[in-house]
């Protein structure tokens, strides 16, 4: 299996606030996680960085999940955990009030991948033919489209399309998307809204599915994204082992 993860604070921001990382464990379970912070001064970036840190340490500590129920617990408690741990720090001091992040995680175990996020960082499957995508933007535009108040077209362009309705660390009650997906030689994409933002899901297909290496794709991506402007930090992680 390979895997590589990256991020880039793209052409206008001043601060990258998105995180990006991989780890295995002895079992050869692979774990992929991206966090987007959001929150004036150094905020956004304490954020992502915590609830990143957060994950890899608890994954690195945790004996190799056995079953799918450890998995899926595992997901829901360390998500949990970081979003209370944000919220305490985000009380500590003027700074760092109001901060928060989000978090798209992917844990491979063989053929099979358990998807957990909150927020509007993505998670999608692609092969040779197509890309899909797994997770369901936490988003206001999200559940305009939802309810039909909205079309999708409409959702792209729409002012509040960066409105949250879950973040990690902000003052709301969470619940994260968690599912269990069976490969079938499909690989992974786990991004933040700076890379999908810039590329259509096509433009993304057509470089994942380029015969390179997966460090020079997660480049590849994040140079396609910067010359589309790179209005945001652009993060991305590739786990692949299908092909």
């Amino acid at each position: 299996m390979e895997y590589y993860a990256l991020t880039d604070i793209g052409k206008i921001r001043e601060k990258n606030q998105d995180q990006a990382a991989t780890a295995i464990n002895l079992k050869d379970q692979v774990l992929g996680v991206v966090c987007d912070g959001m929150g004036g001064h150094k905020a956004g970036e304490i954020a992502s960085h915590v609830v990143e840190e957060h994950v890899l340490t608890c994954f690195k500590a945790n004996p190799p999940f056995l079953d799918d129920e450890e998995v899926t617990n595992w997901l829901m408690d360390t998500v949990l955990e970081a979003h209370q741990i944000v919220k305490r720090m985000a009380n500590m001091q003027e700074d760092t009030k109001g901060m928060g992040t989000t978090v798209a995680i992917a844990v491979v175990d063989g053929d099979d991948a358990f998807f957990c996020h909150v927020g509007d960082s993505r998670i999608y499957v692609y092969d040779d033919q197509e890309i899909i995508q797994m997770t369901r933007d936490h988003t206001l535009v999200n559940e305009l489209i939802q309810r039909g108040a909205i079309t999708e077209e409409e959702g792209k362009n729409h002012r509040q399309k960066n409105v949250l309705m879950q973040a990690i660390g902000v003052e709301m009650n969470i619940v994260p998307d968690i599912q269990k997906y069976k490969l079938n030689g499909k690989n992974i994409l786990i991004c933040s809204d700076g890379l999908f933002n810039s590329l259509e899901d096509e433009e993304i297909l057509n470089i994942v599915k380029k015969n390179m290496n997966v460090k020079d794709k997660v480049h590849l991506l994040i140079e396609q994204a910067n010359e589309h402007g790179g209005h945001d930090n652009i993060a991305a992680v590739l786990i692949e082992g299908g092909r």
